[in-house]
């Protein structure tokens, strides 16, 4: 009986392990992904047609605030 609750508590903690190790691996995935859309993404002021980055909050340009997204063309 003993070495049944030591199996079912050794399993238990591995399987919670591994649960948790899913969770942080999608979680870095998650961020990879956020990283790489971000460095392919173009922001369009659509007052003076500046191209910029998403990581600035306002046009480099003209200062405007106001964003088009510009999204990259997939190849064919």
């Amino acid at each position: 009986m003993f070495m049944g609750i030591t199996i079912a508590a050794l399993w238990f903690a591995h399987s919670t392990s591994k649960v948790e190790s899913k969770k942080e691996l999608k979680k870095k995935k998650m961020d990879i992904i956020d990283k790489h859309f971000n460095e392919m993404v173009r922001i369009e002021c659509p007052y003076c047609r500046t191209i910029y980055t998403p990581n600035r909050p306002e046009c480099p340009n003209c200062r405007a605030n106001t964003k088009k997204i510009l999204f990259p063309e997939m190849p064919e």
